[in-house]
């Protein structure tokens, strides 16, 4: 039922965020139109055009994508002897898989790149504290591949040369709810009292606000930063690819931190 219930809710995802919802609002254009609503056709128009030129442009990312990337900054010169660890765990969150591929192991399925540069932060980050790993990441309704995303990203650890007596598993979760509920309780069965969270910097707001809890303490640990503190040229200003891209993302972590305000600690989210 759970399942089914995350299935629909994924579908229904893709007609609120672009391009679902561009195809929607040229459709109910297209009505306005019809029915001679010229005045409301005129305004809706000019705010799409807007709208749609903002999350095209770097002014889209730094109004929808720095304030998420700069809200939580890592220390690189953390170490066990700079912070008074007790018994942390490094955590990463599972991002995405991709199937088809040559290099695609067992259930043939790979880590993405996003998932990817989140493991390359855990990896640095154990070679510096020498502590536990633990990836979280089950499977997915509607993805091809047949295995939980923990078990990729355990393989890819193991690959880097981790032990994999170093590496826990936390397979059930198809959420961000999900990853800090499943994996708050292996914390805690497995005496940890620290977490050193690692996912990317975009998506830190929303998986912070998951883990939050009273008995364990969470470091943010933000990779794969994508905004870029630059001077903009005439490139970035004007519509392009990559700033649609990231602006996106940030989309979906701001509509996702209200839906969690509004809905915390309702496990399909």
């Amino acid at each position: 039922m759970l399942n089914s219930m995350l299935l629909l809710r994924k579908i229904l995802m893709q007609f609120i965020f672009p391009p679902g919802v561009i195809i929607i609002a040229i459709l109910l254009l297209y009505f306005l139109l019809i029915y001679r609503k010229k005045k409301i056709a005129t305004i809706f128009t000019v705010f799409l055009a807007t709208l749609l030129f903002l999350l095209s442009s770097w002014l889209g990312e730094l109004l929808f994508l720095k304030p998420l990337e700069d809200k939580y900054i890592f220390n690189s010169g953390i170490s066990r002897d700079s912070v008074n660890f007790a018994h942390p765990v490094i955590v990463v969150l599972a991002g995405d898989l991709v199937t088809g591929s040559l290099l695609a192991g067992a259930g043939n399925a790979e880590v993405g790149e996003i998932t990817l540069v989140r493991l390359l932060g855990a990896y640095f980050l154990y070679q510096k504290m020498e502590c536990p790993i633990l990836v979280s990441g089950g499977t997915v309704p509607g993805f091809a591949g047949n295995i939980p995303a923990a078990d990729s990203m355990k393989q890819l650890l193991v690959d880097l040369g981790i032990s994999a007596e170093d590496i826990l598993k936390e397979t059930q979760s198809s959420t961000t709810v999900e990853n800090a509920s499943f994996t708050l309780d292996l914390i805690r069965r497995y005496g940890f009292q620290e977490v050193i969270l690692v996912t990317s910097a975009v998506h830190m707001p929303r998986a912070m606000f998951a883990f939050q809890n009273d008995d364990i303490v969470i470091f943010p640990a933000p990779v794969g930063f994508l905004y870029e503190n630059i001077q903009p040229g005439i490139i970035n200003l004007l519509p392009n690819s990559s700033s649609w891209g990231h602006n996106l993302r940030a989309l979906h972590e701001w509509i996702g931190l209200l839906y969690y305000r509004i809905f915390k600690g309702n496990p399909s989210l």
